[in-house]
Order: structure tokens, then sequence, then C-alpha cells
């Protein structure tokens, strides 16, 4: 009998990990795709991509997050302010169904802050003040639960950098943040490869735009 449960229990372990080896291909390369995009049309296919294995792996915190991140990035592509705010939703979405799957996660917290800062910028007179202490506080949350998270520290930065200084922002505030970030991102290894590892690139621009300030 124990034989007999030790083999159903190994030919479970080898069909999970077909599975996730499966999401895991699949979501490298829609990843890749992403970066390639010069378009809106292909980054809007490759959102569609990513939303496919979000419906398919619906337990799968990382395909829910991409899913979302994507989108984020297809939002901020758009020209019309309503296009932007229907895509930040979306990406919302998906990244509190992330957020219910692996709660307390730094990486999960620091995409729901860039979502709701994007959602800021196409009003920032309405919604900063409902919006930006929960895009802070979960900036915060996700240093404190991995200070060694780069992606926060850019974040952190780049909401400075792009707040007026009687509101708490500006350049004093805003490159210690970025030059932390850069540092972070010369050490942080992502646990496998198709974990979160963008930012690096964006951050160097943004401290290049600090120091012209």
């Amino acid at each position: 009998m124990k034989t007999k449960i030790t083999l159903v229990l190994m030919m479970l372990v080898t069909v999970l990990n077909a599975q996730n080896t499966r999401m895991e291909n699949g979501l490298l390369k829609n990843i890749k795709l992403l970066g390639e995009a010069e378009s809106t049309e292909q980054m809007q296919t490759t959102t569609n991509a990513f939303e496919r294995i979000a419906e398919a792996e619906k337990a799968e915190w990382l395909a829910q997050y991409y899913a979302g991140y994507a989108n984020v990035l297809t939002g901020m592509r758009q020209q019309d302010n309503s296009k932007k705010d229907e895509f930040y939703d979306r990406a919302l979405g998906y990244v509190n169904k992330a957020d219910e799957m692996s709660p307390n996660n730094s990486e999960v917290y620091v995409l729901k802050s860039w979502i709701l800062g994007m959602k800021i910028s196409i009003d920032p007179m309405t919604r900063g003040q409902s919006l930006g202490m929960e895009s802070g506080m979960l900036i915060a949350k996700a240093v404190e639960l991995n200070p060694e998270n780069p992606r926060a520290y850019f974040l952190k930065g780049q909401s400075a950098l792009y707040t007026p200084e009687q509101f708490g922002g500006g350049k004093a505030i805003a490159q210690p943040q970025l030059e932390m970030a850069i540092e972070k991102y010369k050490t942080f290894k992502p646990a496998s490869l198709a974990m979160p590892s963008w930012g690096e690139i964006q951050a160097k621009a943004a401290l290049e735009q600090c120091k012209k300030m």
C-alpha cells in the first residue's frame, strides 16, 4: 500500500513540475516579446497572451502578476486617458488576484503601487489625495518585506521625482532612492528566470534626469 501511495505522489509531483515548467516557459517567451514590442498593437498582442496564461493558471500568482504588468505597460502606450484607465484597472484586477495568492509579497506590492501611481498621473489633482497615500504605504511595505528589492527603491525615487517638493517629493528625496535602487540592482538575483527583474534601465534613466534638475 505504501508503495502505491509513494508512486502516486511521485506521479503528482512530476505532473506539477511539468505544469510549472510549461507556465514558466510561456512567461519567459512573452516577457521577451513584451520587451521587443515596438508598436501598441504588438504590446496588446503580448498582453493578451499573458492574460491567457493567467486564465489557464488561476492558482499561480506569477501568472496574475505578469498579466497585470503587461496591462500597465500597454496602458502607458495609450493616448486617450479613458483607455489608459481601462488598462490600469485591468492591471489592478490581476495584481489583486496575485496578492490574494501570495500575501505579503514585495514584488506584488511594488507593482500595485506603480499601477496606482499611473492612475494618479491621469488626474493628479483629483486622485493624488485618494490614491497617493495607498501607493506610498504599499511601496514602504515592499521595502519592509524585502529590503533588497531594487524595484521598491526605484518606484520610491521615481514617485518623488514627479512629486512637487511642497508635497514631499523633489530631487533631494528622489536621488538617494534612485541611487540605492541602482546599487541594489548590481547584486540582485531573481530566484528563477521568470521572477520579476525589470526596472534597472528605467532607474538609471530616472537618475540621469534627476541629476539634470
